[in-house]
């Protein structure tokens, strides 16, 4: 008993071999920007902002204080 399917006709030129895989095509070489070319600031933090501006003083005051310090032993 035969297979009742049809099979379709071998082509004389037909290899039995995968086709060659080609390397993928880059799509995109920047990632997208962002959306009105700028970053949104975060507001959850305003309270940081005056521990910041301290923070900031006081390392001028010591800094300050090092400048001093460093010329009266002739180190500048």
């Amino acid at each position: 008993m035969e297979d009742e399917t049809p099979v379709p006709p071998t082509q004389p030129s037909g290899a039995l071999v995968p086709p060659t895989r080609l390397p993928p095509t880059a799509l995109a070489t920047l990632p997208a920007p962002l959306p009105h070319g700028r970053r949104p600031t975060p507001r959850a933090y305003t309270e940081l902002r005056g521990l910041e501006r301290f923070l900031a003083r006081a390392l001028d005051a010591v800094d300050e204080f090092a400048d001093t310090v460093a010329e009266n032993l002739g180190f500048r």
